[in-house]
C-alpha cells in the first residue's frame, strides 16, 4: 500500500508499505526496526528488555509522547507487562495492527509530536 506524500523532508514518514517491508525515505527495510522522528535503528532479534533500555535512553533526550508497537503476530512483544518500566515514565503506549499502527505514526509525526514506533518484521 502507498500513503499520499508528506512535505516534510526531515522526518521519517512511512510512505509505503507490505507485509514484509516498508519504506521511509525511499529506503525498504524488511528486518525489524525502531522508528522516531528522526532515526532509524535497526534491532534485529533484540530481546524485549534490549529493545526497552535503547527506548529509555532515546527517551532522555526526546522526551517520547507515544511509542506504538506494530506487530502481527508475535506474541511477546504484545505483553503489557514487557513494557511497564516505559510505561511508569508516563509515556503514552499503544499495540496496533500494522496498517493502523503506520497510520498513526504518520499523523502523529505530522502534528510535529515526538513518537517512536516498533516495527516487527520477519
Amino acid at each position: 500500500m502507498k500513503f499520499h506524500e508528506m512535505t516534510d523532508d526531515n522526518s521519517n514518514y512511512i510512505s509505503a508499505y507490505e507485509e514484509n517491508w516498508l519504506k521511509i525515505k525511499n529506503n525498504k527495510y524488511t528486518e525489524s526496526i525502531l522508528i522516531f522522528n528522526d532515526e532509524i535503528i535497526k534491532i534485529g532479534k533484540s530481546s524485549v528488555d534490549q529493545i526497552n533500555k535503547l527506548i529509555l535512553s532515546k527517551h532522555n533526550s526526546k522526551k517520547l509522547e507515544l511509542i506504538i508497537i506494530a506487530s502481527k503476530d508475535n506474541c511477546e512483544m504484545k505483553s503489557i507487562e514487557n513494557y511497564a518500566e516505559i510505561i511508569e515514565q508516563q509515556i503514552g503506549f499503544e499495540f496496533m495492527t500494522s496498517e493502523s499502527a503506520y497510520r498513526t505514526f504518520n499523523i502523529v509525526l505530522s502534528e510535529d509530536r515526538e513518537v517512536a514506533i516498533l516495527v516487527k518484521l520477519s
